[in-house]
C-alpha cells in the first residue's frame, strides 16, 4: 500500500509540472510571436485584419508583398514580383498603396488587401 500512494505521488507531481510547464511555454511562444512580429524580417499573412493593420503600422517600410494565386489583375501580374522596391505608402482595411520603384520608373499602385497573401519586410 505505501508504495502505492509514493507511485501515485510521483505521477501527482509529474502532472502538476507538466501543467506549469506547458503554461509557461505558451506565455514563452507569445512573446516570441510578438517579438518576430516587431523585427525586420517579420511577415504576415494571417487574415484581411491582420495584413491592414500590418501594412498600417509600417507604412514607409521596404516590403514584399506575395499576392493570391487567384489573383487575375493585371496590375498585380505586371508588378506584383518585380525586382525593384516596394513601399508601403498608405493602407486601411481594404486597399494598400505601394510606391514600386524598378530600374526604369517610380509608380505608385494600390492592390485590394484581399488579393494579397502576405507582406515582408525587407531588411535594410
Amino acid at each position: 500500500m505505501d508504495g502505492l500512494v509514493y507511485v501515485a505521488l510521483v505521477f501527482g507531481l509529474m502532472g502538476v509540472f507538466a501543467f506549469c510547464s506547458q503554461s509557461d511555454l505558451k506565455k514563452r511562444i507569445k512573446r516570441l510571436e510578438d517579438e518576430l512580429a516587431s523585427t525586420k524580417g517579420s511577415s504576415y499573412a494571417l487574415s484581411k485584419e491582420s495584413l491592414a493593420k500590418f501594412a498600417r503600422e509600417n507604412i514607409g517600410q521596404q516590403v514584399k508583398i506575395s499576392f493570391k494565386e487567384d489573383c487575375w489583375d493585371s496590375d498585380v501580374i505586371s508588378y506584383g514580383n518585380t525586382k525593384g522596391k516596394n513601399v508601403i505608402l498608405d493602407a486601411d482595411e481594404n486597399w494598400i498603396l505601394v510606391e514600386i520603384t524598378t530600374p526604369k520608373k517610380t509608380l505608385q499602385k494600390i492592390f485590394r488587401i484581399d488579393s494579397i497573401d502576405g507582406l515582408t519586410l525587407v531588411k535594410g
